[in-house]
């Protein structure tokens, strides 16, 4: 009777396998690392450069300007769209753009 041993293949894939298998793993959590610390210095940059800046920049506003409705000249008055709508909506159903136009009060 001898005693031989099994040949080692078996043992030299299981390597292959683990790495097959956790490298992607290990790799995405590394770059979620990575982009969790470059976010957290960027907000801690952010904060810093709003406690820096004077405080007479911040409370200055801006003027407001006002804006002023200047009608075309072919634009209808609100007597001639009405006498439109009841004239062009005469028999249509009350709905839509003629809602309240079919009929005159």
């Amino acid at each position: 009777m001898s005693i031989t041993s099994t040949p080692a293949t078996p043992a030299m894939t299981l390597p292959a396998k683990v790495k097959a298998r956790w490298v992607p793993l290990l790799l995405s959590a590394g770059l979620a690392l990575c982009l969790t610390a470059a976010d957290a210095q960027t907000r801690e940059k952010k904060t810093k450069t709003k406690k820096t800046k004077p405080p007479a920049t911040q409370a200055r506003a801006k003027p407001s300007v006002k804006v002023t409705h200047q009608p075309s000249p072919s634009e209808e008055s609100r007597a001639e769209r009405e006498r439109r709508l009841y004239r062009e909506c005469q028999g249509r159903p009350n709905a839509g753009a003629c809602l309240g136009y079919t009929r005159k009060p």
